[in-house]
This record gives C-alpha cells, structure tokens and sequence, in this order.
C-alpha cells in the first residue's frame, strides 16, 4: 500500500503500511493478535519471546524478541508496549536492538461482511531500518507479517 520516509527530530524514519481481510470476526482476530506471548508463531522476523512483564498485555509491558536479521545475525529487541487498547482493537509496540527501532503498529477494523480488516505499520530508524528500506524488505516483511497473522488466526476459526 505504502512505503515512505521522512523526518523525525532530524533523524530519517522509514515507514511501510499494508492492509489484509480475515476470514474471522474482529474479536477472534484479537485474540491471536494481542496474545503477544504468541509472536513468534506469526511475526517476522520474531525467533523467540522473553516476557519480562508480569500479568496482561497493557501499556508499558516489555518483553525481549529474538530476532533474525537478513544477513542471518540474531538480536535481542527490546519490547515496550506503548498503547493497548482492546476496545478499538489497537496495539502498538516499539522495539529496539542494535541498529534499528520501531513501532509496530496494529488496527483491526470489521468489514461489511463482519470479517476483520487489519491494518498493520512498521516505521522506524536506525542503518538496519535504512537498509531493509532501501533493499525493499521493510514492505516485504510488513506483508509475511499480515499473511502469516491471517493464516494463523483462521485456522483457528476453522477449528472453533
């Protein structure tokens, strides 16, 4: 759908936002999404999950995600959820590690048909962030990340 950059507080933000129809209602698109203890299952780049945050997902929850780069070097990010709002359907996380940050942003909205559209943005910074921009990656990964999400949450709804 997009992909763009631009300033920030003089630092270059590089951003891509896509967009993706679930077979499933909102709520039950929700449920997979929100469950972050889970992100490794859909979120690429995600190998693994820490959770250094005890209890439910909410503002400021923090975990560490191993993940794998491009060139194969593994990091450790940083999670720290900055909104959470399951009565909009919305979350948003940022993450850090060497070379890059961002904010992994989520919308799900319903559709006419009672499906669930979501909308998902990966904007941030850093020479990783600049290289996956550059190399076309950064839109690439935003789409596994919205197919691997729809597959997941329907054929759990399948199974329902």
């Amino acid at each position: 759908m997009a992909t763009y950059s631009h300033q920030n507080r003089g630092l270059l933000v590089h951003s891509a936002t896509e967009s993706i129809e679930v077979n499933a209602t909102p709520e039950q698109t929700w449920q997979v999404l929100a469950d972050l203890t889970r992100l490794p299952e859909w979120y690429v780049p995600a190998q693994q999950i820490k959770i250094i945050t005890e209890g439910p997902v909410r503002q400021g929850w923090q975990f560490i995600l191993a993940v794998r780069t491009w060139s194969g070097l593994v990091l450790d990010a940083l999670g720290t959820v900055k909104e959470f709002d399951p009565q909009r359907k919305c979350i948003t996380w940022r993450g850090q590690a060497t070379g890059i940050a961002g904010d992994s942003r989520w919308t799900i909205t319903p559709t006419e048909q009672g499906t669930a559209r979501i909308d998902h943005t990966f904007q941030g910074q850093g020479w990783l962030m600049f290289l996956s921009q550059k190399l076309g990656r950064n839109r690439m990964t935003v789409q596994k990340r919205l197919a691997n999400l729809k597959r997941l949450v329907e054929a759990e709804n399948v199974r329902a």
